[in-house]
């Protein structure tokens, strides 16, 4: 009974304080408080897309996406795609020397398995920045630290398999801004989809930028991984260089990025193009090459152009033993090239027109096919 009504004392106690301090917050300090709330949280602008594609033959290996052209898919069809819709919510608040952020962000790709559900997470991520010495930590999901640019296309996939390095994964990136230098340090990891998987060491990745003028950048960055391969035990040492730069020349934008790498598949969708594992027992390092540029300029205040190319190439006797067992998503070299437009129609509506051309190379043969897009897009 001493006990209970000790307990009973305690949060007698505890509501009368916390009744006193509500009651000691004036008006004027409520009203302040309520203001510093709201802006703090911050929503962040959600876009609604709506697509439709023609394709002159079948694209590999992302359906709604373009990858690679499908060896002698010469089938044409029509898509209506409005999975690149995406909704995202971003928070964020400064206290003394430090603001603290959170982001997610979902859209509504991927299938509906037990380990990618419907809507699938894009973004989860939190940001801790010190505005007094220019360090942030970042921890989550996000995109690669390192070839951080990409071309200014209307697809989805950012010219996917075709130059552009991108994938959104998880990852702890420390970065450090010295003036106009940024620094940038990052261990990075696709996530786990199988328990039995004995890959055990991230990406540890660097960056160095600098910028200059408005908005314009030079960059270099790179990584490596080393892991076993399956049950062979053989080491797989996965290796990337990245050069990034951007330009704004006036009402154009021109970005271009080259990358050199080994083993590069999965963290940087490049799925089945890293490990040649046509002997199973002797996996090897596919060595590649690649890169893009892209131009946006501003033709009116409601009309933008953009154009662009990219191509990745990876090494041919790399591939040699592979010859006749390609799949889908495999080839020896891959050329995407693309123009598009964007009319502002309303302030948060445009609508916008692109066609893409694609060519696979796989060893002796060529497959080639074109994407018509029709796009309307809301952001709000």
């Amino acid at each position: 009974m001493k006990k209970c009504g000790l307990i009973a004392l305690v949060f007698a106690v505890f509501f009368l304080l916390t009744s006193m301090a509500v009651l000691a917050e004036t008006d004027a300090d409520r009203l302040d408080r309520l203001e510093r709330e709201i802006k703090d949280l911050k929503a962040k602008q959600s876009a609604a897309e709506k697509v439709f594609n023609y394709d002159t033959a079948e694209f590999k290996k992302y359906n709604d996406f373009i990858g690679v052209v499908k060896e002698d898919g010469r089938n044409d069809s029509v898509n209506f795609n409005p999975r690149d819709t995406r909704f995202g919510l971003e928070a964020s608040h400064t206290d003394g020397n430090w603001t603290g952020k959170g982001r997610f962000e979902i859209d509504f790709y991927g299938d509906t398995n037990g380990n990618n559900l419907i809507p699938r997470m894009r973004l989860g991520y939190v940001d801790l920045a010190n505005n007094s010495s220019g360090t942030s930590l970042r921890v989550g999901q996000d995109w690669i630290p390192v070839a951080q640019q990409n071309p200014a296309t209307i697809d989805f996939g950012i010219l996917t398999a075709a130059g552009n390095l991108w994938w959104r994964i998880p990852q702890v990136t420390l970065c450090q801004k010295l003036d106009d230098v940024e620094l940038l340090l990052s261990a990075m990891k696709h996530r786990r989809t199988d328990v039995e998987s004995n890959e055990r060491m991230p990406w540890a990745l660097a960056r160095v930028a600098y910028n200059f003028g408005d908005g314009s950048l030079v960059a270099i960055g790179g990584g490596y991984q080393s892991n076993e391969y399956a049950q062979t035990g053989k080491d797989i040492d996965r290796s990337l260089a990245a050069l990034e730069l951007k330009l704004t020349l006036g009402p154009v934008l021109f970005k271009a990025e080259g990358f050199w790498g080994e083993a590069l598949d999965k963290d940087f969708l490049r799925y089945d193009m890293g490990i040649n594992d046509s002997d199973p027992d002797n996996p090897e390092e596919i060595e590649a090459m690649g890169g893009f540029i892209s131009l946006t300029a501003n033709a009116t205040d409601d009309l933008t152009v953009s154009a662009g190319y990219g191509i990745d190439d990876p090494k041919n006797d790399d591939m040699k033993t592979m010859k006749g067992t390609l799949s889908d998503r495999q080839f020896t070299r891959n050329d995407m090239a693309f123009v598009n437009a964007w009319h502002k129609v309303t302030r948060g509506i445009k609508v916008g027109a692109e066609i893409i051309y694609v060519n696979t190379e796989r060893f002796d043969k060529t497959d080639e096919g074109m994407r018509y897009t029709l796009s309307m897009f809301y952001k709000f």
